[in-house]
C-alpha cells in the first residue's frame, strides 16, 4: 500500500546510513589499504538495494514476489503502539529489548518495534532501508573474509558478486529478517578467520560472541552452529602450526556459555532442539510442501537409514540448485523469474564452487574450518527440512556469500591453469 510506504523519509534514512555504514567502516585496522574499494561496494550495495525495494513496494513488483511476511513489519507496528501506550522511555528500551531473548524467535519484531519507535515512521520503506543497510554491511564484511584468506583478485569479484546477486538484493530490499540474519552469521564467521589467522584478540572475541548473542532471538539454530562453528574452529588445532586461536575458542565459550546460561536463553533452547526429531521433520515436511505452487512431496521414510540418506540428497540438491528445469513448467512467475539468476548460478556452481571447495579444502581447511562447519551445519540441517522450492531458494541465500567466495577461489583457479597452459605453448617464430 504505497500510502504506507513514507519514500520521503526513506530517502533521508538512505543518507544517513550511507553516511553511518561509511563511518563504520572507517574504523577498520586490518583492512585500510582496500578502504577505497570496500566504500564503493558499500555505497553501491545500498543503492541497488534500495532501488529494489522502490520496486518492490512503490511500484507494485511486491504482488508478483508475494508478501508472506509482511507479519513481521506489523509485529513491529504492534510492538511499537504497545510501546507508546505504555509512555516508555528511551531509558526503558534496554529492559524492553531484552524481552526479545525471552520470546520464541521474535527478534525482528522487537528490532522494528525499536526502528519505529525511535524514528515514529512504522512504514514499509523506512523499515526496508534498514535491511538495505544491512545488507550492504553484509556485502562488505563478506569482502573482508575473502580479501583474509584469499587473494585481492577473489575479495573484489566476491565483492561485486556479493553486491549484484538477485538472491541477495531481493532478500536485502524486503522486510523480512533475513538481511539481519546474514549479517550477524557473517560478522562471527568474520571474527572467526581472525582469531584463528591473528590468535587472541579481545576485540574479535568480544565481536564474535555479540554477534551469536544477537542471534539467538532470531533464529536460535542459526546462533547455535555459529557458536559450534566458532568453538570447534578455534579449538581444533592446525597441522604443523602453532595453535594460538585456542585462548580465542576459550575466551568465547566462557563469554557465551554463562550469559546464555544465566538468562535462560539456553533452557529454553534446549526445549525446542528436543522437540526437533525426526517426527517433527517429516510433519514440517509436509506442512510446508501440502497446498503449495512450489511444494515438494518426498515421500521418504526419514526413520529408515536409506530415507534418511535420500531425504538428505535430494534436499541438499535443491538446496543448492533448486529450481530444476522440469520444475519450472508449471511453476509460480516467481520461480520463473529466477532463470536468469539460476542458469548464472549453476554456472558459478559447477566452474567455480565446486573446485573452490576443493581446493580451499585442500590446501586452507585449517583457517577455514568454522566457514565449513557452520555452512556444512546449515546446508545439512536445511537439506533435511526440504519441502518446498521457494523455501529453499530462499534459505539458499544464508549460504551465498560464503558460496560465493568458493566459486571465486575456483574461478581464479581455472584463469590460472588457462594461463599456464597458454604459456607453455611453443612460440612458433617467423622469420622474415
Amino acid at each position: 500500500m504505497p500510502q504506507y510506504n513514507d519514500l520521503p523519509f526513506a530517502l533521508v534514512l538512505l543518507v544517513v546510513f550511507a553516511g553511518l555504514g561509511v563511518g563504520l567502516l572507517t574504523l577498520t585496522r586490518l583492512h585500510r589499504a582496500s578502504l577505497p574499494q570496500q566504500l564503493k561496494l558499500f555505497l553501491a550495495a545500498l543503492g541497488v538495494r534500495f532501488l529494489a525495494s522502490v520496486a518492490i513496494y512503490e511500484f507494485g513488483l511486491v504482488q508478483v514476489l508475494g508478501d508472506e511476511d509482511s507479519s513481521g513489519w506489523t509485529a513491529g507496528i504492534v510492538q511499537m503502539q504497545q510501546w507508546t501506550q505504555r509512555h516508555l522511555g528511551w531509558l526503558d528500551l534496554p529492559e524492553a529489548l531484552a524481552q526479545a531473548f525471552y520470546q520464541q524467535q521474535q527478534g525482528y519484531r522487537y528490532l522494528l518495534g525499536t526502528f519505529f519507535y525511535l524514528t515514529d515512521a512504522p512504514a514499509r520503506m523506512p523499515a526496508a532501508t534498514l535491511n538495505c543497510f544491512f545488507g550492504a554491511l553484509t556485502v562488505v564484511m563478506t569482502y573482508r573474509i575473502a580479501e583474509s584468506l584469499f587473494s585481492r583478485w577473489v575479495a573484489v569479484r566476491v565483492g561485486w558478486a556479493a553486491c549484484l546477486f538477485p538472491s541477495l538484493v531481493i532478500w536485502s530490499a524486503q522486510t523480512v529478517k533475513e538481511p539481519v540474519v546474514i549479517l550477524l552469521e557473517v560478522v562471527a564467521l568474520y571474527a572467526c578467520v581472525q582469531l584463528k589467522r591473528e590468535g587472541f584478540s579481545l576485540r574479535y572475541i568480544w565481536l564474535c560472541v555479540l554477534a551469536i548473542m544477537l542471534l539467538l532471538p532470531f533464529r536460535f539454530y542459526a546462533a547455535y552452529l555459529a557458536a559450534t562453528a566458532a568453538l570447534l574452529g578455534l579449538l581444533i588445532p592446525q597441522i604443523g602450526k602453532r595453535n594460538s586461536s585456542v585462548l580465542a575458542g576459550v575466551g568465547i565459550a566462557l563469554l557465551v556459555i554463562p550469559l546464555a546460561i544465566s538468562s535462560g536463553i539456553l533452557a529454553r533452547s534446549e526445549a525446542l532442539i528436543e522437540r526437533f526429531d525426526l517426527k517433527y521433520i517429516s510433519q514440517y515436511q509436509r506442512g510446508i510442501s501440502v497446498g503449495q505452487k512450489s511444494g515438494v512431496t518426498l515421500g521418504y521414510d526419514l526413520q529408515t537409514t536409506s530415507g534418511l540418506a535420500l531425504g538428505i540428497l535430494v534436499g541438499g540438491a535443491h538446496l543448492l540448485l533448486a529450481p530444476f528445469p522440469w520444475q519450472l513448467g508449471g511453476a509460480s512467475v516467481r520461480m520463473v523469474l529466477v532463470l536468469p539468476e539460476l542458469l548464472v548460478w549453476w554456472w558459478l556452481f559447477f566452474f567455480g564452487v565446486v573446485p573452490g571447495v576443493w581446493l580451499a579444502v585442500r590446501r586452507r581447511f585449517g583457517e577455514l574450518q568454522a566457514l565449513f562447519i557452520f555452512s556444512g551445519g546449515l546446508g545439512l540441517l536445511y537439506s533435511l527440512l526440504f519441502g518446498n522450492i521457494g523455501l529453499a531458494v530462499r534459505q539458499r541465500a544464508q549460504l551465498l556469500p560464503l558460496l560465493l567466495i568458493f566459486a571465486m577461489v575456483g574461478l581464479e583457479w581455472r584463469l590460472q591453469k588457462a594461463k599456464q597452459r597458454q604459456a607453455a605453448q611453443p612460440q612458433i617464430v617467423v622469420s622474415a
